[in-house]
């Protein structure tokens, strides 16, 4: 009984530790509230993993958002973390951006946070935001890495 107690009490604390990870991970960041806001809006599709592995790399915080006919609200919120940015890379397909990524200020520790995003037809799109001890090198090898069989 004893037992069954303490493993609950710690299933709970590990539960509220990954809920403040995730709730600080985009502190200062806009990015934050398009998880809050659209994570469970019809049309969008959410994932959030903590403390997991990626193409061999160690993920702090990893959250994703597929979206439909609400890029324009994304895209405003984007802006506005692009001007914190340290490091910038964005695809321009006819004068517009199509694709890319934001290295944003690091944590403490060293952590460093990424912001990626693609926008696709109609609205729709997808963004990504990473924390962890990765080097942007390490982001494009994520991001380019062929597909394992």
């Amino acid at each position: 009984m004893k037992k069954q107690t303490a493993k609950r009490l710690a299933a709970v604390i590990f539960s509220i530790f990954t809920a403040v990870i995730s709730v600080t991970a985009q502190d200062g960041l806009g990015i934050g509230r398009i998880f809050s806001k659209y994570g469970h809006m019809k049309g969008c599709k959410m994932v959030e993993m903590n403390n997991t592995n990626l193409h061999g790399h160690s993920l702090r915080v990893y959250k994703s958002l597929t979206y439909k006919h609400i890029g324009s609200n994304i895209e405003t919120i984007l802006k506005e973390d692009r001007r914190k940015a340290r490091k910038i890379r964005e695809v321009v397909d006819n004068g517009v951006i199509t694709s890319g990524y934001y290295m944003m200020p690091a944590l403490d520790g060293g952590t460093n946070r990424y912001i990626l995003f693609s926008k696709g037809a109609y609205g729709s799109g997808a963004v990504i935001y990473i924390e962890g001890r990765l080097s942007p090198d390490d982001i494009m090898q994520i991001c380019y890495a062929k597909k394992r069989k």
